[in-house]
């Protein structure tokens, strides 16, 4: 009994012990709680307070680099023609630009009043991005005194509604959601101009009692400085420089220089503007347009220095030679305010890297034959629609190459465009309009590189594609290559009628006659025997239906005929079948036959040479201190045809300058200098819609005729006979080798 007492108390007394050391160690851990909850709660506010005195001091957040440096925009390079003329250069103009200043609201307030001053004074305009929504009514505008203006939005209320619920300006809201009517919508302008006055901009203070800091005017002028600052937040937040406006005179320059304290953060920078030569319009589809970078491209290239103001290459050379012509940026110091807990210092921006322009392509074209070319061809068609028998000739297209290396020595379409107007149109309102239309038109399409981007059916001008491909199938021979044509017959259980002479036919015909007289008979038993396989092939070989890689944007591969691609492309069964007849329409250029001018150009210059050459416009491009970065590539590819194949197609191409008399072809080249190979093309198109047929011209030619130089191929769309462009390729012609063009115009009378 007493030894379980004992244990009792012996426990109890333990158990007490431990008590006490429990509530000791308890309360020891509640002190330190206590005290890191103290170091806590001390350390918190006091980095509330820095924040909260930061912001309240300067809204820019730290960036990493040099806060006091603006990025500055490369100067484009040059783009020049074969001889070295400039078409396409950069300027450089001082604009005006704004950084975060670090002022407080009414002394950011203040320093933009006498920017804006300044900048009237000296003929400078204000930025308009406030003015397109909300502005002085026209009777105000006309009053020298602004007091008691009136305001007026600019917009349909709807878009106003919108403008002002924008979250990243106003973030207003309509009246059923707005807490208060300060957060309301305003729909009144002369509301909305107290709402920017007292509550947006802080230009002036409620609690002031009507007791006004600015007239009318200089608050306006605030007003439509801050909103450009409110546009571009994300980029003022950030340290970027925010351009005003310009360009600026050297007034305008002295003073922000002398009195850079008084304009802090304001700074003046040149900055590239594009230009292009009166002469540039001759190339504008070649040398394509600049305009401001895209989302979409902007995401391709900013992880190589671009950003999200630069200007870059739309279409053409612009574009193709983009990282070539855009240079490397360079920085601008500017000044600006730094608050300390020790007061306000100004900061003078130090250091800034020059921009590095950008390199200097130099084309292929000749200025000279490009300005003949598109002149003769917009003569031709001003002649066809002038004519007894009127026709619509609404477009057109031609190129000029050089068959040994691919050079593109001309290349044009019309209807056209002016590359300057998109150079001009952010300030330039009828050029605006202009690009407007550019674009709107989807009749005559005047964007489009017709010689690389359209595709036509080649008729008649493809008879030498077949006649290569049966040659060196051996289906003819220098001494097997007569077909017989009677005028109308059945082919391929079809019946046929030649043009030329439907009555009684050509008779027996061997190949440069055929050629000459373009008998669509000939070609077609002559195509039925090579068969559809091996001529697909050989058009292939001749690059038909491929991309020829031209260091142009925009390229279509063209439609090259096979069963496959029938298959392919027809819905009903019993159409997806290849019948003979259709190897004979393919055989004169008709059928599923569709290419690019420039596929054109490139076949007739392989077949006349045995060489595929790869086209180009870009000669070499040289960087800022003269040397070569890229030489011109000349790429050419061995056909492996026969020389008697090349040999007597040729032949049969010459036929049509000395054996055909009577025709415009004869007329301009029997008396020629030099010998030449050509064909005619008159292709029927039935429009999808209208189910109406026109007819598309064309004309191929090279020259001279034993030691090939260049290649010429040309389009009229909704002409007549192809036999008409061969104007244009004397004139050309001409101008390429250096004869005297004709004075006189020997087409007006019969020889």
């Amino acid at each position: 009994m007493a030894r379980s007492d004992f244990k009792q108390r012996s426990s109890s007394s333990r158990f007490g012990s431990d008590n006490a050391r429990n509530k000791a160690f308890n309360n020891r851990n509640i002190i330190i709680a206590i005290f890191f909850l103290l170091m806590l709660t001390i350390i918190f506010l006091r980095t509330t307070t820095l924040q909260l005195s930061s912001a309240d001091i300067d809204q820019v957040a730290e960036t990493q680099g040099n806060r006091a440096q603006m990025r500055v925009e490369a100067p484009r390079g040059d783009i020049l023609d074969s001889k070295g003329e400039p078409i396409a250069y950069s300027i450089t103009e001082p604009m005006l630009y704004i950084s975060n200043p670090g002022l407080r609201t009414a002394a950011l307030n203040q320093m933009l009043l006498e920017l804006s001053e300044l900048m009237l004074e000296n003929g400078v305009s204000l930025p308009d991005n406030l003015t397109k929504y909300f502005d002085y009514s026209s009777s105000s505008k006309e009053k020298a005194d602004k007091t008691g203006a009136e305001f007026v939005f600019k917009q349909e209320l709807s878009e106003i509604e919108k403008w002002q619920q924008t979250k990243d300006l106003f973030n207003l809201k309509i009246e059923e959601e707005a807490k208060n009517a300060e957060e309301a919508i305003k729909m009144d302008p002369q509301d909305f101009y107290q709402y920017l006055l007292y509550d947006k901009f802080m230009i002036e203070d409620r609690e002031a009692g009507g007791d006004l800091r600015y007239k009318v005017e200089e608050a306006f002028n605030i007003m439509q400085m801050r909103y450009l600052i409110l546009e571009h937040n994300w980029k003022y937040t950030q340290g970027d420089a925010i351009e005003v406006g310009g360009p600026v005179n050297q007034k305008i320059i002295n003073t922000i220089e002398e009195q850079n304290q008084k304009f802090s953060g304001v700074l003046i920078a040149d900055k590239p503007q594009r230009q292009y030569t009166e002469n540039s319009i001759l190339f504008s589809h070649v040398l394509g347009y600049t305009g401001s970078i895209s989302e979409s491209e902007y995401q391709q290239l900013k992880n190589i220095g671009y950003n999200l103001n630069d200007i870059v290459g739309k279409s053409g050379v612009e574009l193709s030679a983009e990282r070539y012509l855009h240079g490397k940026p360079g920085t601008v110091p500017y000044n600006y305010w730094k608050r300390t807990s020790e007061g306000e210092e100004f900061v003078e921006g130090e250091g800034g890297i020059p921009a590095q322009p950008g390199s200097t392509v130099r084309l292929t074209l000749d200025q000279d034959v490009q300005r003949v070319l598109l002149e003769s061809l917009a003569q031709q068609m001003t002649d066809l629609r002038d004519n007894e028998d009127p026709v619509p000739a609404k477009a057109a297209s031609a190129v000029l190459m050089d068959v040994n290396t691919g050079g593109v020595i001309a290349m044009g379409s019309i209807p056209s465009f002016n590359p300057q107007d998109f150079a001009i149109s952010q300030y330039d309102a009828e050029a605006a309009l202009r690009v407007e239309e550019y674009f709107s038109d989807n009749e005559t399409k005047p964007m489009l590189n017709r010689a690389i981007s359209e595709i036509y059916h080649p008729a008649s001008t493809f008879k030498p594609f077949t006649a290569i491909s049966a040659l060196e199938n051996d289906i003819i021979s220098p001494e097997s290559q007569v077909y017989s044509c009677h005028g109308t017959e059945e082919i391929a259980h079809r019946e046929w009628t030649c043009y030329g002479e439907p009555e009684v036919g050509h008779g027996d015909l061997e190949l440069r006659k055929a050629m000459a007289t373009s008998c669509n008979l000939y070609f077609a038993k002559m195509g039925i025997d090579t068969q559809i396989v091996n001529l697909s092939e050989t058009f292939k070989i001749l690059g038909m239906g491929e991309y020829s890689n031209i260091d142009l944007p925009g390229e279509a591969k063209g439609i090259r005929p096979s069963p496959e691609l029938k298959r392919q492309t027809r819905a009903l069964p019993e159409d997806q079948l290849w019948f003979p007849a259709d190897t004979a329409q393919s055989s004169i250029g008709q059928f599923d036959n569709a290419y690019t001018l420039i596929q054109l150009a490139r076949g007739v210059g392989g077949i006349s040479t045995g060489k595929l050459v790869q086209p180009h416009v870009i000669q070499e491009i040289t960087g800022p201190n003269g040397e070569i970065i890229k030489p011109e590539m000349i790429q050419v590819e061995d056909l492996g045809f026969a020389e008697t194949s090349i040999s007597m197609v040729k032949d049969a191409m010459h036929g049509l300058q000395r054996d055909v008399e009577g025709t415009m072809t004869y007329k301009n080249f029997s008396d020629y200098p030099i010998e030449l190979g050509l064909k005619t093309g008159t292709a029927e198109v039935q429009d999808s819609s209208s189910k109406n047929i026109s007819i598309n011209a064309l004309f191929v030619c090279f020259a001279p005729l034993d030691d090939p130089q260049v290649v010429f191929a040309s389009v009229i769309e909704d002409a007549t006979l192809g036999d008409g462009l061969s104007t244009v390729a004397r004139d050309v012609l001409d101008q390429y080798f250096g004869f005297e063009p004709r004075t006189n115009n020997i087409f007006d009378s019969e020889e």
